[in-house]
């Protein structure tokens, strides 16, 4: 019963990355988008203060790329966007006004496990 609960509330979680995701205009069709759901996911279970590099290698073995693939699929991703989604999201999920800063993979990726461990806290 316990795997089947862990596995409703993983689904959950990753519906809700989705979401935002794509509420932000991230595009569900580009390989990066994917990446971008499994490194929060990584993120989310391992050391707040891991390096990305950590996360970038087990994305690498997963998928069977290098690090600098996987880097630049989450890059593409990001930056490939629907920019006015984004603009026009971007306050109603992260709760300040729009930054372009957070659209670097580091930044990016660390603001929605941020999110995400307020939003577990909060409920």
């Amino acid at each position: 019963m316990s795997n089947q609960k862990n596995g409703n509330s993983n689904r959950i979680l990753v519906l809700f990355i989705i979401n935002k995701l794509r509420s932000l205009g991230l595009k569900s069709s580009h390989f990066g988008f994917r990446l971008i759901i499994r490194a929060i996911q990584l993120k989310l279970v391992d050391d707040e203060y891991s390096a990305l590099e950590n996360t970038y290698k087990i994305l690498a073995k997963e998928t069977n790329k290098t690090i600098k693939q996987i880097e630049d699929c989450i890059y593409y991703a990001i930056t490939h966007r629907n920019y006015n989604l984004s603009e026009d999201n971007f306050e109603n999920i992260f709760g300040y006004p729009y930054d372009e800063y957070i659209f670097s993979n580091k930044e990016f990726i660390e603001e929605f496990v941020s999110l995400i461990r307020i939003q577990t806290t909060s409920h």
